[in-house]
């Protein structure tokens, strides 16, 4: 069963054999798109502005559709889908140290950070000085 999801402009794709437009095997769907538009402009003597549509918010048009009866206004765009070969296997799940630190109990250290001690009393610090001087 055919499940293509569109992809997003970020996202990265990898493709060995086959490439066009791109010098690169790794590339993100925006800059292949990019590419097909400046390939597709270099040859198009009149390509205005108005036919960036086609990469970008969609350019208007109608469409006769199978499961529509006539004609249907609209706009359409291109973009790239993808579709897995099977379902993403899961990863196993972690255990963090702490979990382990209290199963082989290791007893945890403090918090270097936070002194236990007491803010000495500023009487200490400036004391008042003797009248006997």
């Amino acid at each position: 069963m055919n499940e293509f999801q569109p992809l997003n402009d970020d996202e990265v794709l990898y493709v060995s054999l086959g490439r066009v437009l791109m010098a690169n095997p790794t590339f993100k769907v925006g800059e292949f798109l990019d590419a097909l538009a400046q390939a597709i402009s270099d040859r198009e003597e009149d390509w205005t502005d108005e036919n960036e549509g086609w990469f970008s918010d969609g350019l208007e048009c109608e469409a006769l559709r199978f499961n529509a009866q006539g004609w249907q206004r609209g706009k359409v765009r291109l973009r790239l889908e993808f579709c897995p070969d099977g379902p993403r296997p899961q990863l196993p799940e972690r255990r963090t140290s702490h979990r382990r630190a209290e199963k082989l109990d290791i007893p945890r250290l403090e918090d270097p950070y936070r002194s236990e001690r007491t803010r000495p009393d500023l009487d200490d610090i400036y004391r008042i000085p003797d009248n006997d001087y």
